[in-house]
């Protein structure tokens, strides 16, 4: 049995390979909560009234159940909920100080993992946190009632858990997985403690999922007070953390605003203090003293070709998906659209930047060469795929407002593909509509953009969009069914980063998601607010409030 402790964590950005294997596994010894540790609010600092946040989070659904959180949510979640394994607050490395896990260690090969409790943990009702609950935890996780990212991942690993004792719990795994601990950390796709005796005394149904939602308990230093899918979350300070410590905010109010002018003019009103921005309004945030901060390569833009299995999807045809990949300048879109600002060149759209992949050297050529632009390619590979002028292939180009500048690069795509040959229309769809088209096939026709964001490992997105049984990836593929499972069964991180090199080959060269670039979020921030990290951060989420909204 392999076992890490703290001394060996590291600033992730700075890390070679040999170092990189050894953060893959990395975990501490924190010294033992005291069983009695007070979470009262009565010795903590006085705290500020409110923090008001307008936001795009790409259709966030604000879900105050642990399972159910989506992709950006590790902006809010973290405060209301106590993930297993933790990173620290500006996710620059995992950190066994901010998470339930006191310590954790692999099995030989990494066919399982042992996670030992910290003492003193509780929920907000002031229930312990157990060793059965987290059994129950993966059980949530691993519904179809969950996020299907987190959900997919543990299914391709084929999780398992088992209670050891009341603080040991045991996760045994049906091939290696070492970036486990990773994969389910907040740097990455967060598994979050529920209680079972909460949660409906262990019963996992759309019932017991609403009655959670109606009333949730916190695990955290906040409280959900309200929320509305999709539309907002409020959090209200609740006590005082063992582990983020007190809140330093009364109330925090974070709101789905996707006009970007809208947001604008509320935050010039002072209606919100930080708003995600984009760069065309640079100059009006700085008249009116706000600062700007860049969160890096937020953003993969690129394209996603879906539902290729589908022979009836003139997608299924990798000339197809190559033309489309060739036919867009996407240096001329960076510069128009995003100022040039914040850029960096990308070849695949997932896996993303932050990928400990990106030492390998296979991944490192395939998703560091973007498609060039050559229309005259485009039209050749269209007219050998069978099409022309009167005959051009229909599609869609649907997309969901995941970063402000996408209903541009929508319109300026739709014009570059119409040049060599394609009859684009572009659509704006909400998330529920695009699930529900997932769910129901109808992507076929359909390139799909949206901004997915930094994490450590991809492990969870890859399945999520490639996997054989998400209804979105090349079903008909196997050499990228090969690979996801490669990835999920390897017993190294050697092995990880080949599999993953291997895919990232296969989304570049047969066109599943080209890339073109990685793009950086702008944040406006109102004066008086400090700076928590979010140029610094790593992290997957597009800001880590943790590190703003709570002091130890």
């Amino acid at each position: 049995m392999s076992t890490h402790s703290s001394d060996r964590d590291v600033t992730w950005p700075s890390i070679g390979l040999v170092t990189a294997i050894v953060v893959a596994a990395v975990c501490g010894f924190a010294t033992p909560l005291a069983a009695q540790h007070s979470t009262s609010l009565d010795g903590c600092p006085a705290r500020q009234p409110i923090l008001r946040i307008a936001m795009v989070s790409g259709g966030e659904s604000y879900s105050s159940h642990p399972a159910e959180t989506r992709f950006s949510s590790t902006t809010f979640t973290r405060l209301h909920q106590m993930p297993l394994i933790g990173a620290d607050p500006k996710e620059e490395r995992i950190d066994a100080a901010y998470g339930a896990a006191e310590s954790w260690s692999y099995l030989p090969g990494a066919k399982g993992l042992v996670v030992k409790l910290r003492d003193g943990l509780t929920f907000n009702d002031g229930a312990p946190i157990t060793a059965e609950d987290i059994v129950f935890s993966l059980a949530l996780a691993k519904s179809k009632f969950a996020d299907p990212q987190i959900s997919g991942t543990l299914a391709g690993i084929g999780v398992t858990a088992k209670v050891i004792d009341r603080k040991t719990v045991q996760f045994d795994f049906a091939h290696g997985s070492p970036t486990f601990d990773i994969e389910i950390s907040t740097a990455v796709f967060p598994f979050y403690v529920t209680s079972k005796a909460y949660h409906s005394n262990g019963e996992i149904s759309e019932e017991a999922f609403d009655r959670f939602r109606a009333k949730p308990l916190a695990a955290g230093p906040y409280r959900v007070v309200g929320r509305q899918a999709k539309e907002f979350i409020t959090l209200v300070a609740d006590r005082k953390d063992p582990l983020l410590g007190c809140p330093v905010y009364d109330r925090i109010e974070i709101r789905e605003v996707l006009e970007t002018g809208t947001r604008m003019n509320q935050f010039r009103t002072g209606q919100f203090d930080i708003i995600s921005g984009s760069r065309d309004l640079l100059d009006q945030a700085k008249s009116v003293g706000a600062k700007v901060y860049y969160k890096p390569d937020a953003n993969m833009i690129g394209f996603y070709f879906f539902q290729s299995d589908r022979k009836d999807n003139v997608f299924h045809d990798v000339r197809v998906r190559q033309a489309a990949a060739y036919a867009i300048d996407h240096k001329l879109i960076a510069e128009a659209i995003w100022n040039g600002v914040g850029l960096k060149p990308w070849g695949c759209s997932w896996p993303p930047s932050t990928e400990i992949s990106t030492k390998n050297l296979r991944f490192a050529k395939a998703c560091g060469t973007p498609y060039p632009y050559d229309p005259a390619k485009a039209s050749k590979l269209l007219a050998a795929a069978g099409y022309s002028a009167s005959k051009k292939p229909t599609i869609r180009l649907e997309y969901n407002v995941s970063y402000p500048e996408e209903g541009a690069f929508a319109e300026a795509a739709q014009q570059m593909l119409n040049a060599v040959g394609f009859n684009a229309v572009v659509a704006r769809v909400t998330v529920t509509e695009r699930n529900r088209r997932r769910a129901t096939g109808e992507h076929v026709n359909t390139i799909l953009f949206f901004g997915s964001g930094g994490r450590f490992t991809s492990l969870a997105g890859s399945y999520s969009v490639y996997g054989p049984n998400q209804n979105w990836g090349p079903k008909h593929d196997p050499d990228v069914i090969r690979a996801l499972k490669r990835a999920s069964a390897a017993d190294t991180v050697e092995e990880y980063m080949e599999a993953t090199a291997d895919l990232a080959e296969l989304v570049h060269g047969r066109a599943y998601g080209p890339g073109f670039f990685s793009s950086g979020s702008v944040w406006f921030v109102r004066k008086g607010i400090p700076d928590w990290g979010l140029e610094k951060s790593h992290g997957r989420g597009p800001l880590n409030l943790a590190a703003l909204v709570t002091r130890r």
